[in-house]
């Protein structure tokens, strides 16, 4: 079976995109063991080359420097052999990673539910951009901003009530509808 699936990429690598907290680093592993590719996550990929944490890089830095890192990560990983990646969830906001992306990768996106993303980050601190006392109405925000890229992906998968098996298994059965 992952031999037949990998063969409807067309050696293209497979991106997850979505919101922080949707679970994009979690399936994404899940998905490079069940395919046997290698995995990546942008996000720690980027502090790894940095030395620095997420919001480190925000408070030295600021975002627009984050998001031109975003863009060399993609510029570097996407075209160099078949890969799975996580990609932050603001990666492919931006038109050109985006459309890298669309180019040369199969993008799946992880929709959830405002709900959903409020139970899964409502104790996190390390998300720069929800670390403000207006939590939940810059969620909405975001969400509303977001997702209408998001659409742009070239599967969704909606996650909410869904166990990481069952995402995986929606995963598998859209690459293999790909024929």
């Amino acid at each position: 079976m992952n031999k037949e699936i990998i063969s409807h990429l067309n050696n293209r690598s497979i991106v997850l995109v979505g919101m922080m907290g949707s679970g994009k680093t979690t399936i994404g592993k899940l998905l490079a063991e069940e395919l046997q590719l290698p995995f990546y996550d942008s996000d720690n990929e980027i502090e790894k080359n940095l030395g620095k944490k997420i919001n480190d890089i925000f408070k030295e830095h600021g975002e627009p420097f984050f998001r031109g890192e975003e863009l060399n990560f993609f510029e570097k990983k996407i075209n160099q052999k078949q890969v799975i990646i996580s990609s932050g969830g603001g990666s492919f906001i931006n038109k050109e990673i985006q459309k890298k992306i669309k180019k040369d990768c199969i993008s799946i996106w992880l929709k959830a539910s405002k709900e959903t993303l409020i139970n899964r980050l409502k104790n996190k601190k390390n998300r720069p951009l929800l670390n403000v006392e207006n939590f939940e109405d810059t969620l909405s925000l975001l969400l509303n901003k977001r997702n209408a890229i998001y659409e742009k992906a070239d599967l969704t998968i909606t996650i909410d009530k869904l166990d990481k098996v069952k995402i995986l298994q929606a995963i598998i059965k859209s690459l293999e509808s790909l024929k």
